[in-house]
């Protein structure tokens, strides 16, 4: 079969118009689309005075749409624009799509309705005389997702294919990804939440965890191999146990140094935070449909997997309770002559002396360099006790 007899040029799948030119149908298609418009229909597509939409404009490409509007790319100069002139109408779309997903459902950082770091593990969850379901705007992903991409496309007059190839054009990102990306604001908060509840399970509240480290009374004459100093004779009860399943002692922490310190903190940190965590669960409470797109969020926005991002987050919250540590220690260690104070002066600076000013610890470090970062802590993760 040749070309001159194909279905393609023949154009059988058009009803009524049994082999007819592309060309011919393309006018024909043309004129009718003209005709209806001079008749009269809605923006949207549909015919004015009735209930049936105009065949060819639910994609958004009609002349009015509000997207064209928004954008400047009309019908009319779309086809000479080049790439750098459609970019600044594309941002205006972005940044429209950014306040449309406030617009009536309160902040979208956290989903769009309502504070996704307001829910805790212990919150009561469905029980066997509860009643489950319920409405529909009782549901908990309908309750925190916000508004969902239809709803923008129906606003915005356009698609859901086309409006995705404007935001691709623009950011290289699906109008999915977008709108995820935009909600990533709100697991800062949520973050933070899980954090100060693990911190405070292991350590307590910042600064109370400083008197585990002066509670038993120190081997001042011993090195951290348990070694006593100027002899090789090792003594009783003071070597390490350098494994995870058996729990520090009081002592082992005058031997710790404070990298090492830093590191195990940060691994139990980070261990507790993912003990009986329900990934999909919380991610429908961050406003996300399910884990892999919270997932995906975070990669997009910023550049690093949710784990990544736990981990740099709870070695702030270690850098903080060891600077809040180091204070509480100092406090006691500048105090009156006692056991108690000369175990902590110990523990601050081996020494039975008590600290004199300029100090050299984590908290006076962070109050000269990084002032504005310990008054957020401070906030986030509570005051020094």
């Amino acid at each position: 079969m040749g070309f001159g007899i194909s279905h393609q040029k023949a154009g059988l799948n058009w009803p009524g118009r049994y082999r007819t030119w592309s060309r011919e149908r393309a006018l024909a298609e043309a004129w009718r689309f003209w005709l209806q418009h001079k008749r009269g229909q809605g923006s949207g597509g549909w015919r004015q005075g009735s209930g049936f939409r105009v065949q060819g404009l639910g994609n958004g490409n009609f002349e009015h749409a509000k997207w064209r509007r928004i954008t400047g790319i009309t019908g009319a100069v779309e086809q000479r624009m080049t790439a750098k002139e459609r970019r600044p109408g594309l941002k205006r779309l972005v940044r429209w799509i950014e306040e449309g997903l406030t617009r009536g459902h309160g902040d979208t950082a956290t989903g769009g309705r309502g504070d996704t770091a307001t829910r805790r593990h212990g919150d009561a969850g469905p029980g066997l005389m509860a009643d489950w379901g319920g409405g529909v705007e009782t549901w908990a992903r309908t309750a925190r997702e916000g508004r969902s991409v239809e709803a923008l496309c129906v606003e915005l007059q356009v698609s859901r294919a086309r409006l995705t190839m404007l935001t691709k054009e623009y950011c290289g990102l699906a109008v999915q990804e977008l709108v995820d990306g935009f909600k990533v604001r709100g697991l800062k908060r949520a973050l933070i939440e899980r954090l100060r509840e693990a911190a405070q399970q292991l350590w307590g509240t910042p600064g109370s965890f400083a008197a585990t480290k002066y509670e038993m009374e120190p081997r001042m004459n011993t090195d951290e191999h348990g070694y006593e100093k100027g002899s090789g004779f090792r003594v009783p009860g003071i070597a390490q146990k350098r494994s995870r399943y058996f729990r520090m002692r009081a002592e082992d922490y005058y031997y710790e140094d404070r990298a090492s310190e830093r590191a195990r903190r940060c691994a139990e940190l980070t261990i507790c935070l993912r003990e009986d965590f329900d990934l999909e669960g919380w991610a429908v409470w961050a406003g996300f449909a399910n884990g892999a797109r919270l997932k995906r969020a975070c990669v997009n926005v910023l550049g690093r997997s949710l784990q990544a991002v736990e981990r740099a987050l709870a070695e702030e919250v270690v850098r903080y309770y060891i600077c809040a540590e180091d204070k509480v220690l100092r406090q006691v260690a500048c105090g009156s002559d006692s056991a108690r104070v000369a175990r902590a002066r110990w523990a601050y600076n081996e020494s039975e002396d008590p600290p004199t000013a300029p100090f050299l610890d984590e908290w006076s470090k962070a109050e000269e360099l990084a002032r504005d970062w310990l008054e957020k802590m401070r906030a986030a993760l509570g005051c020094v006790t």
